[in-house]
């Protein structure tokens, strides 16, 4: 039980506050104007304080600042009938809770005093002591434990004795530069550049003026003689990144090249030695398959390939995810000066059932989205946005390739998630009937009756079934 405030001039609103609250549990005290609100926040100190922004004598945002000096524990949520941007800016800016404009829906009301009075239990606490993380250290660090990372592991250090060429193949997001780091970095290459390049974010003249650097005058704009990436690489690594994305004329010039160790620049007739540096490609195509179907020179793929690393999907190293939302709170933390401890073991249950297109990548905007988010010690279920995704990974790709993807990992990992074992059946359909049902919810703006249409399910199993999943 708790003591919430409510600070509001109109008595219609004072008296829905106060049955809400009661119904929920916990003891509601009234003020209308920011002169008895005091009164009452030196005798009770409430929990929350639910403050109308357009108080008699003085606007609600001046009387925010006045509680946050004395009680910066107290959480509050500002109200307004007058919402604009700025108000909204200023109210979290000057340190309140949250923002809602009136009139305001008793859900909304629910909802806030869970999220701030319960909030689910963090799985793991993950920057409660900072001062021992080194972000540099961390910087080349690929997260996990699971078999598939494992093997990686042991990969890079091989190539870190072995200078031999690598390919790196991996989808979108796994951390193909990560890893081209990492065995870089480990390496006698160490104390020289480490250049990475794009083949598939910019056009083809201008990709070429970057690898192999062009002559003053060469084309307009050339006001200066431009050193290309093999040369300023000399003894490092030069990472070419979405190699699969190389036009076939400049696949002739790279051959020549990894071939000769001498590069012509753009608009230039000389011919330069550049130093031995280890070239380690990557891609998220099937470059063997490229190469059958004639769009990849068949001479440079086996000049580049000699050892292949192939980077697993997020969705099939989900064991890994605990560890890596870790990682990446204490690296928002530190990026964003904030002091998230950890996440709530529901809003990591669905991160766990997530499929996870854009992979690691994806995991770490969610990740720092949702710290930035949050106004507590740790990232809620409420806090977690994935992204809309269309096309070929939305709804095909999930109906798939995802369920069935996840109905695997569920079933590998029944004695741990799911230690009723004669109980697998019904406690995985639970798990897709809670997602669902909330999914509608959120269509709905959880409207019961809407939702319950959209699903086609009666309203009554419907309520039965928000209570049993404690949604």
């Amino acid at each position: 039980m708790a003591d919430i405030l409510v600070v509001d001039d109109e008595e219609s609103i004072c008296y829905a506050f106060k049955q809400c609250i009661r119904h929920m549990g916990h003891t509601p005290h009234l003020a209308s104007n920011a002169k008895d609100a005091l009164k009452i926040i030196s005798m009770v100190d409430p929990a929350i304080i639910f403050l109308d922004n357009r108080l008699p004598g003085e606007s609600g945002i001046s009387f925010l600042e006045k509680i946050r000096d004395r009680h910066k524990e107290t959480a509050v949520v500002i109200m307004t009938a007058f919402g604009n941007m700025d108000t909204a800016i200023d109210a979290v800016k000057k340190g309140a809770y949250d923002y809602l404009t009136k009139p305001v829906d008793l859900h909304q009301i629910e909802d806030i005093t869970e999220r701030i009075l319960k909030p689910g239990k963090a799985e793991f606490v993950s920057a409660q002591d900072q001062s021992g993380y080194d972000f540099y250290i961390h910087e080349d660090s690929i997260i996990g434990s699971t078999d598939a990372i494992s093997d990686i592991y042991k990969m890079i250090g091989l190539l870190t004795t072995n200078d031999v060429p690598v390919l790196i193949e991996g989808e979108s997001g796994v951390g193909k530069e990560l890893v081209a780091r990492a065995i870089h970095n480990r390496s006698d290459r160490k104390n020289f550049p480490f250049v990475a390049i794009n083949c598939g974010a910019m056009p083809e003249n201008l990709l070429e003026s970057e690898l192999f650097g062009h002559e003053k005058g060469s084309f307009t704009g050339a006001d200066t003689v431009k050193i290309g990436k093999f040369e300023y690489a000399k003894d490092g690594t030069l990472f070419l990144d979405e190699i699969g994305d190389l036009k076939f004329s400049l696949q002739i010039k790279l051959l020549r090249v990894l071939q000769e160790k001498t590069i012509v620049r753009v608009g230039g007739l000389k011919t330069i030695p550049v130093g031995s540096a280890r070239v380690i490609t990557a891609t998220n195509k099937n470059l063997l398959g490229e190469m059958k179907a004639g769009r990849f020179r068949s001479d440079l793929y086996y000049r580049l390939q000699l050892i292949t690393l192939k980077i697993p999907p997020l969705r099939e190293r989900r064991a890994d995810i605990p560890e890596l939302v870790s990682h990446f709170i204490r690296k928002a933390n530190r990026e964003m000066g904030l002091d998230i401890k950890g996440i709530e073991k529901n809003a990591l249950e669905l991160l766990m059932g997530h499929h996870w297109p854009g992979n690691i990548r994806e995991l770490e905007n969610v990740i720092k989205r949702g710290a930035l988010l949050s106004r507590v010690e740790t990232i809620g279920r409420h806090n977690i946005e994935f992204a809309e995704v269309h096309g070929i990974e939305g709804k095909d790709h999930l109906s798939s390739v995802s369920i069935s993807d996840q109905v695997r990992f569920w079933f590998e990992k029944r004695e741990e998630l799911f230690p009723k074992t004669d109980r697998l059946y019904s406690d995985i359909l639970a798990v897709v009937e809670q997602t669902l049902i909330q999914k509608a919810l959120e269509v709905c703006n959880n409207n019961q009756l809407k939702a319950s249409d959209l699903l086609g399910m009666n309203r009554t199993t419907l309520r039965n079934k928000i209570r049993e999943y404690d949604l």
